[in-house]
């Protein structure tokens, strides 16, 4: 559904730091898609003073801070305090304002480390790949031991992390401790692709030897290996490479040096390794 944008307010010249996603605010409207973009993220932190202030200070919404600053002393759930903010604000209809209020009302129950996991994973998804690393780390610290399950995830997500950043011998490593941790059959495929992707194939083909148990599941990786080149042969990206490649050989390289066809490789090489990435984090 469309939306005719209304400018509410004015545009702040301090702005308001979103710390659940690392990001700077300077009107109403960016607070409204920030906080319906990211409501599985919201909690009672959201409740605050500060927002009400800035809306008020810097914004010029005092009509709204007043309805805010009501919640706050009332002590009022996150879902209120974010309805009465994009109701005030119009840029929702009232079946979308609904939505994300059950959407923060759904994740209200989760506890601290589930929420610090959910913060980190959305830091995952949006590539800001060593904020993610760090939230994980620290997340792992003063996880007790007993949360076995969100360990595990928490494990497998840093080895998507790692893999993202095409370190796969780290990859590896955290996939097959997060499978030693739960069991996860989906954590164990991601190690022996990341250990196929980061080795040698006589060191692969000795690794599945050393460890027999892995040979069937590592002739489901080998499919999907094949089943993924079988794909690239027919891109247009492939074509692109080979075409430069046969330009390069001949010698016809624009301007007659070999710097377009590198360039263009690089440019190739990144729009994969973006695609790579995007894959893993599903």
């Amino acid at each position: 559904m469309s939306h005719i944008i209304m400018e509410t307010g004015k545009y702040a010249e301090t702005p308001y730091f979103f710390d659940k996603t690392y990001v700077n605010l300077y009107s109403v409207e960016e607070l409204c898609y920030c906080l319906a973009g990211n409501a599985e993220f919201l909690d009672q932190e959201i409740v605050s003073d500060k927002l009400a202030r800035w809306l008020d200070e810097q914004c010029g919404l005092s009509a709204l801070a007043h309805s805010l600053f009501s919640l706050v002393n009332q002590k009022g759930s996150p879902a209120a305090y974010v309805g009465t903010i994009l109701e005030y604000a119009g840029l929702y209809s009232e079946e979308e304002i609904a939505q994300i209020e059950t959407v923060i009302k759904n994740n209200a129950g989760l506890s601290p480390c589930e929420k610090q996991k959910t913060k980190a994973d959305y830091l995952l998804q949006n590539k800001r790949y060593a904020l993610a690393m760090e939230q994980y780390e620290a997340l792992l610290e003063q996880l007790p031991e007993e949360e076995i399950e969100l360990r595990g995830k928490i494990r497998h997500n840093m080895g998507v992390v790692n893999a993202s950043l095409f370190l796969f011998e780290y990859a590896a490593e955290d996939f097959l401790e997060a499978y030693r941790i739960n069991g996860n059959v989906e954590s164990l495929r991601q190690h022996l692709i990341a250990r196929r992707m980061g080795s040698k194939d006589k060191e692969y083909i000795e690794y599945i030897a050393k460890n027999p148990n892995y040979h069937e599941l590592s002739l489901q990786v080998e499919r999907l290996i094949d089943q993924a080149k079988g794909q690239f042969d027919t891109t247009d990206e492939n074509r692109m490479l080979f075409t430069l490649k046969v330009c390069k050989e001949e010698g016809n390289s624009t301007a007659g040096s070999t710097v377009p066809y590198y360039s263009e490789i690089e440019k190739i090489t990144n729009s994969l390794k973006d695609t790579y990435r995007e894959n893993m984090a599903e």
